[in-house]
């Protein structure tokens, strides 16, 4: 039996089918090749491990530590963000962009060598600061660090054996410096808000060798003028810093 063909219907799915696989041949061209994306996720990979390698030799032993806590934090970070399974190595788009945005931000950390204020890096903060001395009416300042990442937060207590103020804080990396903000147990402390509300950048630390140094706030906030406040040193674990035997006499 003779069937007569709809040219019209048969041209259509022709042009279909050439259609779909063009669009296919070009999907595959474009994808990265699976060598391509291995090799970019590894190039990221050693980046990130030789600035982490530079930075925890840097350190001292709580320093070290901290940056271990905040790597472990950043990578479940960025597991979760490109939903990958933890306990398995992804590489894709994703894993390695994370990977080096995280090997930027490492290398731009100074490294506790370099002579300056700028200290190295947030996580060499970490643990108990604390200064005291019995001259005149004795003075007592602690700064405990508790958190490097993503930002820097704690506890505080400062006072004389009259009275004190304690609360929390928390802080920003800038320069190599953690700009503070503070809030108080009682909101009468220092003009600080009650906890856990906080106030307007109030001061910063930096680290100065061994030493973490605290810059209050002069005159008007917005001046954004520091005076050195008081340098504390690091709290050994279960018991205090020495005693500044270094009297000032009083203005």
């Amino acid at each position: 039996m003779f069937v007569l063909k709809d040219t019209k219907t048969t041209r259509r799915r022709s042009w279909l089918i050439g259609f779909t696989a063009l669009a296919l041949a070009h999907t595959v061209a474009a994808a990265p090749a699976p060598q391509e994306a291995n090799a970019a996720y590894d190039a990221a990979d050693v980046r990130l491990n030789a600035a982490y390698k530079k930075l925890s030799q840097s350190l001292d032993d709580p320093g070290r530590k901290a940056l271990r806590v905040e790597e472990r934090q950043w990578i479940i970070g960025r597991d979760t963000s490109c939903k990958v399974s933890a306990g398995t190595v992804v590489k894709n788009e994703c894993t390695t962009a994370q990977t080096s945005f995280r090997a930027d931000e490492l290398e731009k950390r100074p490294t506790a060598s370099m002579k300056s204020n700028a200290g190295s890096g947030p996580a060499s903060l970490a643990g108990e600061w604390a200064y005291r001395t019995d001259c005149n009416s004795g003075h007592n300042a602690e700064i405990n660090v508790q958190k490097t990442s993503p930002q820097v937060e704690g506890t505080w207590s400062d006072g004389t054996r009259n009275s004190g103020s304690q609360g929390r804080f928390k802080g920003e990396w800038r320069d190599g410096k953690v700009f503070i903000r503070f809030c108080a147990e009682d909101s009468a402390d220092r003009g600080y808000p009650a906890c856990p509300a906080y106030g307007d950048v109030a001061g910063y630390m930096a680290s100065e060798g061994n030493k973490l140094a605290w810059y209050r706030t002069s005159g008007m906030p917005a001046e954004g003028k520091f005076d050195r406040y008081v340098v504390l040193g690091r709290k050994p674990k279960g018991g205090d810093v020495p005693k500044d035997t270094k009297c000032k006499a009083l203005d």
